[in-house]
């Protein structure tokens, strides 16, 4: 229990918080381009131009 203990100072949350920011706005940016890729497949196999 002593690693939740240092985990919780300000020093090492000021350093994580960050951390966890950017990797959680790659992660949702990489979300959202798998997303219109597939949408956009799924519309080429249907017969729809890529750009409609």
């Amino acid at each position: 229990m002593e690693w939740i203990s240092g985990l919780l100072q300000a020093e090492t949350l000021s350093l994580i918080i960050p951390i966890i920011a950017i990797v959680g706005a790659f992660v949702v940016a990489a979300l959202k381009a798998h997303h219109k890729h597939t949408e956009r497949i799924e519309k080429i196999k249907r017969g729809f131009g890529p750009d409609c």
